[in-house]
């Protein structure tokens, strides 16, 4: 087991000390025994390409991991949590499972946790299970609350170490950083209890139009009702799949579920967001939530695109073209010239009873970056509860777009017009404190007009 000796007067070392008792004593299913340092780890585990800074750990997964992407990453929650409702699909099971039982320690995996928003929210209205966020390079800019920590972890290595511990795993917009979807789907079902569930969410990225059908994407010709955002999207899935990843996984949750042979009770649904608040609801209430998600939707492609850049960069494509993807989805979607769907994916499946094959499958993930491990091969976090991990070991897409079914618990005017504050300020979970200083811009002119409207 890796040690972590140092002289007295080493602030370093005595937070480490600090974090391996907190790891023993509260909240490791395996102990902490190294903290992460941002300026002794920082090296090791971020890189920067272009002016951002990117994961250093996994070549894949091409995003990058700053506070401007949390900020993103933060928006997209959201828009999630008002178009759903609540933090999860399958609610009364949900809750079943998380039910307090005396004796029996509840737990909850989320796996991609990014800036950490869904990990923090079950930490909060769970506040008795254990929640661990696992991420090549989670957000520790706030500490999360005592019952939720983070992982510096490769998942795509294996999670051997957590199998049939977890009563709910969580992902959500990981598969481009991910070779094998099959192969992920199958681990993060080992990694649940019987009657565990395994809850999925992929985004993609081929933008519908208003009539619900494929967008035309633009080409430079400037014709009327084609989108660069559209082309941007078509660019990213080409560049990602050349490069390897599961892209395209949205289109196949709900097969891969089907095909495990340890899930069972496998359910899909599709959710459409529009992209700016241009789309009118049904009623007063539901106009309006449409248009805080469409703003949502709208900030969080605007970022997207400038994410993307470095990516264009480095595979080789022209900064002049580049360029014109960032400005000229910029212009149609502040002006809303082009009216787009965006289209996520929800798949989610019961855990059943049968074994865990005793032959494991390879670790897809190659090429990851090697650290140093502890005996038990972890590495773990900070006494803020980040830990640093590293281990050893329906059908077809049908014809017609499927709207979203409606939901049994809606948002209600007080509900959503709190939300619309905490949008202006702060984050929903400010209430902890937990990233109370997150620059969520719903300041600007155009966003603020629309909300209010």
């Amino acid at each position: 087991m890796a040690s972590t000796s140092a002289a007295p007067h080493d602030a370093d070392a005595e937070m480490d000390r600090q974090s391996v008792a907190t790891g023993y004593s509260q909240m490791s299913i395996t102990p902490s025994v190294y903290s992460f340092n941002s300026s002794r780890d920082g090296v090791a585990l971020l890189r920067n390409i272009q002016g951002r800074t990117f994961n250093a750990q996994n070549e894949l997964y091409f995003l990058p991991a700053d506070e401007v992407e949390y900020d993103r990453l933060e928006k997209q929650h959201l828009m999630h949590l008002v178009a759903c409702g609540r933090l999860y699909q399958e609610a009364e099971k949900v809750q079943r499972l998380l039910a307090p039982e005396e004796g029996v320690q509840k737990r909850i995996l989320d796996l991609g946790t990014g800036a950490g928003n869904w990990a923090v929210g079950m930490a909060m209205e769970f506040p008795h299970a254990q929640v661990v966020g696992v991420d090549l390079a989670p957000s520790t800019t706030w500490p999360p609350p005592d019952n939720c920590r983070f992982e510096f972890d490769d998942f795509t290595l294996g999670l051997s170490h957590y199998y049939g511990s977890f009563d709910v795993v969580h992902s959500r917009s990981t598969a481009n950083g991910i070779k094998d979807f099959e192969w992920f789907v199958n681990e993060a079902a080992r990694c649940l209890k019987p009657g565990g569930i395994l809850l999925m969410i992929e985004g993609s990225v081929e933008m519908l139009n208003s009539n619900k059908e494929p967008q035309e994407v633009a080409w430079g010709d400037d014709t009327p009702g084609q989108s660069w955002m559209a082309r941007t999207l078509f660019e990213c899935y080409n560049t990602m799949k050349r490069r390897g990843s599961s892209i395209d996984a949205a289109w196949r949750l709900y097969d891969l579920m089907h095909k495990c042979p340890l899930l069972d009770e496998v359910q899909t649904k599709i959710n459409l967001i529009p992209v700016g608040p241009w789309e009118v609801g049904k009623t007063p209430d539901e106009d309006r939530e449409k248009r805080i998600v469409g703003i949502l939707m709208r900030q969080v492609f605007t970022e997207l695109v400038r994410a993307l850049q470095p990516l264009f960069l480095t595979e080789g494509y022209d900064p002049v073209l580049v360029q014109k993807f960032i400005d000229g989805t910029d212009y149609e979607l502040n002006n809303l010239v082009v009216h787009m769907y965006a289209k996520y994916h929800f798949a989610w499946a019961t855990r059943n009873d049968v074994p865990i094959p005793e032959d494991e499958p390879e670790a897809e993930g190659k090429g990851a970056g090697e650290g140093a491990n502890n005996d038990d091969g972890s590495q773990s976090g900070n006494s803020s509860g980040t830990r640093r991990s590293r281990r050893t070991t329906p059908p077809p897409e049908p014809d017609a777009i499927l709207e979203p079914p409606p939901r049994a618990t809606r948002w209600t005017p007080e509900l959503i017009g709190s939300t619309t504050a905490s949008l202006r300020g702060s984050m929903v979970s400010s209430a902890s404190g937990w990233r109370s200083g997150s620059s969520m811009d719903m300041s600007d002119t155009r966003s603020v007009r629309d909300m209010d409207d």
